[in-house]
């Protein structure tokens, strides 16, 4: 699908949502529901007002944790300890999945219209719930109720399919901090023959040249023994590739090497590891080898020493077989070739995890959209560690909850269309 197409088949999406939303968003199957009050007071909050009553709900978080502050006014006159009235005000939050909080409310500041009735806890984020007010004063019990919700968006379920949406679950994992390092293959010593004569004399045939293939046992060449005159032949003694050749039919095999195989079922990966990283680094550590669009995991077997550079090397072995684990196949590890590694240096379990496409920013925290029903919310989230697929998350989610993995993009832009705001 080209950018045009899919930029029009997300905007039909926006729009589907957008009816989708003005119906579902505020469902939280309470009976009766109401637009939040539009009336602001003296103090920036909600003003309520039932008769010779009136209240003025705030939320203040200005230096302090988000708390719920109120005015009281019966006839006209602020109520405070002081005052004939005592009033009895509750507060109770019902947020997306039925979780309720309660506040209870006493008196804060002096006696006279300084103060104010706090709440007895602290208003969790995200500020977004069905509100429910009740206010005991005179004999009389004053309810209001309103929906006041941010950061929320229902979509419908052939939406959301369409749209590419998936979810997971959240819960325990595992977090892997690496460290990265360079270097290249090289063949082992253990892999590499270099092939002589037996016995000196004149080259008579020549079977292979640099790059062929061989197995252990082929004939590499025939010689005719200067003392006997009578006709040998050199066999390769390993599988592998001839890497050098110096033997040419009518040439002298004395003592010189004829022939070099290198076997390439198996390389060394030889990562530099600068004494900053040093300690870090140990033998038994898995590491994760990256070249030319392959990969493959190894263990680091040995830490060698070198006697000039600022540096140790870390060697892992890597293979290079096939599907029989026999014979070397067409992968692309090769000795000189330039890699870069991760190197597992610490591995942790963790109780609750989130994998990392699901993070998106909004306002000035990072947070993930859980899913009820066709209903989906941010959660701010407080992070731990991380690795180069999932974050440790330390506060802000719950272990089973429905979380958006794939496309959670698209919720952040229909939010941020609707006008989503953190205004109480």
């Amino acid at each position: 699908m080209n950018i045009l197409k899919m930029l029009g088949f997300t905007l039909a999406l926006l729009s589907a949502w957008n009816c989708s939303a003005s119906g579902n968003a505020g469902n939280n199957n309470q009976e009766q529901q109401a637009a939040p009050p539009s009336i602001k007071g003296p103090s920036g909050g909600v003003m309520l007002e039932d008769g010779e009553t009136s209240l003025e709900l705030a939320i203040f978080e200005r230096g302090v944790p988000p708390e719920y502050r109120a005015w009281i006014n019966y006839q006209g006159q602020p109520i405070t300890p002081s005052s004939q009235q005592k009033p009895v005000l509750e507060v109770r939050l019902t947020r997306l999945g039925g979780v309720v909080n309660s506040f209870a409310f006493t008196y804060k500041g002096d006696a006279d219209n300084t103060g104010y009735w706090l709440g007895d806890a602290v208003v969790g984020e995200p500020h977004s719930f069905y509100v429910e007010v009740s206010l005991k004063i005179a004999g009389n019990t004053h309810h209001w109720a309103w929906e006041s919700y941010e950061g929320r968006v229902a979509i419908k379920a052939d939406i959301a399919e369409q749209a590419g949406i998936s979810t997971a679950l959240a819960g325990p994992g595992r977090i892997q901090r690496t460290l990265t390092a360079y270097g290249n293959l090289v063949s082992g010593s253990e892999n590499l023959s270099h092939i002589r004569a037996r016995f000196a004399g004149q080259i008579t045939r020549v079977n292979v040249n640099v790059g062929d293939r061989v197995k252990r046992g082929q004939v590499l060449a025939q010689v005719e023994s200067s003392e006997s005159l009578k006709r040998y032949s050199i066999f390769a003694p390993i599988d592998g590739v001839v890497t050098q050749r110096h033997a040419n039919t009518g040439e002298l095999a004395l003592e010189q090497p004829l022939f070099s195989i290198t076997n390439l079922t198996k390389v060394w990966a030889e990562l530099k590891i600068f004494p900053q990283q040093r300690a870090a680094v140990k033998a038994v550590q898995v590491v994760s080898v990256k070249a030319a669009g392959s990969e493959q995991t190894s263990t680091i077997e040995q830490i060698i020493p070198m006697d000039s550079g600022p540096y140790v090397l870390a060697r892992a072995p890597l293979t290079n077989l096939d599907s029989n684990n026999t014979s070397p196949n067409n992968s692309p590890w090769y000795p000189g070739q330039l890699v870069e590694a991760q190197i597992v240096i610490e591995e942790v379990d963790v109780p609750l995890v989130v994998d990392n496409r699901a993070l998106q920013s909004f306002r000035d925290w990072t947070v993930v959209f859980i899913q009820i029903g066709e209903n989906y919310e941010i959660r701010p989230l407080e992070l731990g560690r991380s690795d180069k697929t999932h974050v440790e998350v330390l506060s802000g989610l719950n272990a089973g909850d429905s979380y958006v993995v794939e496309n959670s993009y698209l919720i952040k832009a229909d939010i941020e269309k609707s006008g989503a705001s953190h205004d109480h």
